[in-house]
């Protein structure tokens, strides 16, 4: 079961996770690392980085 991620977003006030979140939310949604990188103006690797933790241990 995929967790929540608007309410996840929306309950932290941690700007660094809530840009790791929205990240992982739009991989979830099908898109791929690069638009995201580019949607959220950081780097390609930063979102690989995310995207491997999470697919690694969830949303721990």
């Amino acid at each position: 079961m995929l967790p929540d991620f608007p309410k996840l977003i929306q309950s932290t006030s941690n700007a660094r996770l809530r840009m790791r979140l929205l990240a992982v939310s739009h991989f979830v949604d099908g898109k791929n690392r690069t638009e995201i990188a580019i949607f959220l103006k950081v780097s390609r690797v930063s979102v690989n980085k995310w995207v491997k933790a999470y697919l690694d241990s969830d949303i721990d």
